[in-house]
């Protein structure tokens, strides 16, 4: 099963539609600035999330319990360290100005530089081959890929496919 563009995108909003509006911008204001925090390498402490996006300390207090139940990364003083961007490594390096830090997953390299309004030269291993993948990615896009064939796969929520249509074996 083929799908296109608004089809993908279609489904991966259904998985937030229950956000009004005003929520859904709140999250994007929290969650920029998070990575922006961890692309300077500043630890986050939930006092300092509060402060920055005008929060009780105690809500910013349960959405920290909320983000280290959810798997983001956080350091022995409890101060959030890595989300989609951390500076432990993985398999996925990106540079901004010579700053090396390390995404969670190939996908991620493509939406930090546009969140940071940064242009940022990516290293990754292809999943298939091992061969190393580098990207140029700035904040509207894709600058540079080599090699030229390289391409990404992504699961969306709702969208399903037939087996032997996706993972290595796949004719695409």
């Amino acid at each position: 099963m083929s799908t296109n563009l608004e089809t993908a995108l279609d489904a991966w909003e259904s998985s937030t539609r229950a956000a009004s509006e005003e929520e859904a911008d709140a999250r994007a204001r929290a969650y920029t600035f998070l990575i922006c925090q961890i692309a300077a390498g500043k630890a986050l402490s939930s006092d300092d999330f509060a402060r920055e996006l005008g929060m009780a300390p105690e809500a910013a207090s349960g959405v920290f319990a909320g983000l280290q139940a959810s798997g983001m990364e956080f350091d022995p003083a409890g101060n959030l360290i890595g989300a989609a961007l951390t500076p432990r490594p993985t398999p996925h390096r990106i540079s901004f100005d010579g700053k090396e830090l390390f995404a969670w997953c190939a996908l991620d390299t493509l939406f930090i530089p546009g969140l940071l309004d940064q242009v940022a030269d990516v290293r990754s291993p292809c999943p298939a081959t091992g061969e190393e993948i580098r990207l140029r990615v700035g904040p509207h896009g894709v600058e540079a890929c080599d090699p030229r064939q390289a391409a990404i796969s992504v699961v969306l929520p709702g969208v399903g496919c037939a087996p032997g249509e996706t993972g290595p074996e796949s004719p695409t």
